[in-house]
């Protein structure tokens, strides 16, 4: 309140983070009759306390143009260009305290070419050339947000440092400012060639793609304190603040060229069946190749101390072929199959995953091209934390570096990290009976060296935290191609083209998706943790994946009014030129881990400041968990699961065992055409209802299994119902 700000500020002289607090945070609107009692220069003073409350704006606004231009220079050669331009601006974010929305300008731009030869009717070459530039940057509305650390005061209800809708704590979000500029330059050119019964493509697509990414979180620092007490002491339980290493920018600057080759032939062996196969061969570019680059300087400034080198990193990836193969049969008339109306289908396929440069920014944000320093502690919290944190943030400090560098928490990638792999099989049949087309079939996947998190130098069992694998070196987030999964689903559908004035379409899916890890980064926000429990037995985090849906159930339709096709007088404008459609989705839910709050073995001590505490449980229960939705759990919560101890520090809790609640959601359409009195002219007028029935579709609830809100599943945002109208005019 105004009386606790006073109350406050006949303190805050000498307390330059309780200036802060008094700058940043207003008075409360309403109070509660409640007061802090806290001591300083040797008094004690009451500070009422109360409410402050706001509400963030929720806004976006785009504008877009585009210009396209089609040359025909004679029968052979035809031209075409296209420019796209997107000017857009969001805003959203933190309402309380007020200034800390976030504000998201962007710009993209495109640029297309498209040359189109037909040098002879089975020979036809098509040369395409683009460029496509995007900037954005995020950054808070009040401009003096960026002015001091991200502080909480947990008992003030300040709380939240990554920039969020939820979070209330004053300072920019640590995760803020970000900016980045991204330039793509492709060409790509495709031959296209009749010889027989073969139809046959082959083609390259060089690529040129530059980032240029401001993302250096916790730059300012961080600093949570317990109590409005502690903040008065300057007593901190975190106090935290990265520093980039003497003469390295804040922007970094990934350049890299990506090579594709393809062929592929469609060879027709007889009119009933068709057979396609080709292959593709990738190598992409290399963003690590930077990383390489900047840390020769960071350790030639450090008098060459391989203490300040970057691990060893994986040079350009050489080996991606990608062969696939297909078939498409109508099969003999039969009394089964029909009038060669029946179709067999059966194909493999293998593709490449890209290594997307977060990954690189996730390096450089860590040693050695990042000091993550932590100011001391005494006991459970860190004296003279703004005192420490600020001057560093200001730039008129700098943290001393320790003795062994080697024992620095560092951020790598394995020394021969890759692409990942997936290689798809697929079958099916489909029948067309009437006006409907059936299909049954199955599609199976599996995945290879697939993104993994794990811990790079996991403690040794047994040694309480005191010990690791490797004793010179700290700890470690190694991302490694360690994963692997499987899917395999049965899909069916029924389908019905328009006519009669409707279409109509349903599909079913069965499925069962299981891998090692779903992420590289956290998957989910509460229920899994992107690093296994056991460094030592990471085969036993084989699980559901976070992204498995057992069942998928969608019906889609469209009717058209058949009454007033050629609209005549008032009624006929009125009545005519409608239609309607829908779409309905039942879903299964994701799974989540239950999770322990605590690693009494200190089992991913280290690891787990830097991901989160992946320990789980132990079950507890004879009840089948795993079958059980969250309202027939929720009930029995507390006698699931029991804790780990330190003699038994890894949970026998499998992972993914649980299930949040599905989807059930419809969507509605309507649409009215209105004909207009000139020729070629016609106004659309379109209605857009989503999730129309207003139903909370929840999501992955606190997995915490000793929190109060463990499974709480309705503190979750389900969604809400959304409508959206337009208009458009045709000319």
């Amino acid at each position: 309140t105004e009386a606790g700000r006073q109350a406050l500020g006949s303190i805050a002289g000498s307390r330059p983070q309780l200036r802060a607090l008094l700058a940043n945070l207003p008075a409360a609107q309403v109070g509660t009759g409640q007061s802090f009692t806290v001591n300083a220069d040797g008094r004690s003073i009451q500070v009422p306390v109360g409410t402050l409350g706001g509400a963030a704006p929720n806004t976006f606004l785009a504008k877009q143009w585009s210009i396209r231009g089609d040359h025909r220079f004679n029968d052979k050669h035809s031209l075409m260009g296209r420019v796209l331009y997107d000017d857009r601006e969001q805003i959203s974010g933190q309402a309380v305290p007020p200034g800390l929305t976030s504000q998201s300008p962007a710009k993209r731009q495109a640029y297309n070419a498209n040359l189109t030869s037909s040098f002879r009717p089975d020979l036809i070459n098509e040369l395409r050339l683009n460029y496509q530039r995007f900037s954005s940057v995020t950054n808070a509305a009040d401009p003096n947000a960026i002015t001091i650390p991200s502080i909480e005061v947990l008992d003030m209800g300040l709380q939240g440092f990554n920039a969020a809708a939820s979070r209330t704590a004053i300072g920019l979000g640590v995760n803020l400012p970000q900016s980045q500029v991204t330039n793509n330059y492709q060409l790509t050119n495709n031959v296209s060639m009749i010889r027989g019964s073969h139809s046959m493509k082959a083609g390259i697509d060089f690529r040129r793609q530059e980032q240029f990414q401001d993302f250096n979180p916790t730059l300012r620092g961080r600093l949570t304190y317990p109590t409005l007490q502690n903040l008065i002491d300057d007593q901190a339980q975190v106090a935290s603040i990265n520093v980039l290493q003497a003469g390295l920018p804040r922007f970094q600057s990934y350049r890299s060229y990506d090579y594709l080759f393809f062929w592929q032939d469609e060879w027709r062996v007889k009119p009933s069946f068709t057979l396609t196969y080709g292959i593709r061969y990738e190598t992409p570019g290399n963003a690590f190749a930077w990383l390489e680059e900047v840390n020769r300087g960071v350790v030639a400034r450090n008098n060459n101390n391989p203490a300040f080198g970057i691990d060893r990193m994986p040079g350009r990836d050489k080996n991606n072929w990608a062969p696939r193969v297909g078939f498409n049969w109508r099969l003999p008339k039969s009394f089964l199959t029909g009038d060669g109306r029946t179709v067999l289908r059966g194909g493999y396929s293998r593709t490449y995953d890209l290594i997307f440069n977060n990954i690189a920014l996730n390096i450089y944000s860590a040693w050695p091209f990042t000091q993550v320093f932590d100011a001391p502690a005494s006991g459970a919290l860190r004296p003279n934390a703004f005192a420490t944190i600020d001057p560093i943030r200001a730039g008129t400090a700098r943290p001393p570096v320790p003795a062994n560098p080697l024992l620095i928490t560092r951020t790598i990638v394995g020394s021969d990290f890759r692409a990942p792999l997936a290689e798809q099989f697929a079958a099916n049949i489909q029948r067309e009976i009437g006006r409907w087309a059936w299909t049954v079939g199955w599609v199976g996947t599996k995945g290879t060296a697939l993104f993994q998190t794990i811990d790079g130098n996991p403690i040794v069992p047994g040694s309480n935290g005191t010990q690791r694998v490797d004793p010179t070196r700290g700890t470690i987030r190694l991302r490694a191609n360690a994963a692997s999964s499987i899917y395999h689903s049965l899909q069916t559908s029924v389908e019905k083209r328009f006519s009669q004035n409707y279409s109509l379409a349903a599909h079913y899916t069965w499925s069962a998706f299981i891998d090692d890890a779903s992420e590289i980064f956290n998957p989910s926000v509460a229920g899994e943790i992107a690093v296994p429990q056991d460094s030592f037995n990471r085969r036993a985090e084989r699980g559901r994946s976070t992204y498995d849906r057992p069942h998928r159930f969608t019906v889609n339709g469209l009717y058209e009014t058949p009454w007033f096709k050629d609209p005549q007088g008032f009624a006929g404008h009125v009545l005519g030129g409608w239609n309607i459609g829908g779409f309905l989705t039942f879903q299964s839910g994701p799974p989540f881990s239950p999770l322990s709050p605590t690693d009494p073995g200190s089992r991913l001590a280290g690891i787990n400041a830097l991901v989160g505490n992946a320990i789980r449980p132990n079950v507890a229960s004879s009840v089948d968990v795993s079958s059980l939705s969250i309202n027939e759990l929720f009930p029995i919560r507390s006698t699931l699961f029991s804790p780990v101890t330190a003699a038994n520090p890894i949970g026998n809790a499998g992972r993914n065992i649980l299930r949040s609640k599905g989807i059930q959601n419809l969507d509605f359409v309507v649409n009215k055409r209105v004909r207009m009195p000139f020729e070629n002219h016609a106004l659309n007028f379109r209605f857009e209802f989503y999730n129309i029935s207003n139903t909370r579709n929840f999501g992955i609830p606190n997995a915490n299994f000793t929190s109060p809100a463990f499974l709480r599943q309705w503190d979750t945002d389900g969604g809400g119902r959304r409508i959206v109208m337009g208009a458009r005019y045709v000319f």
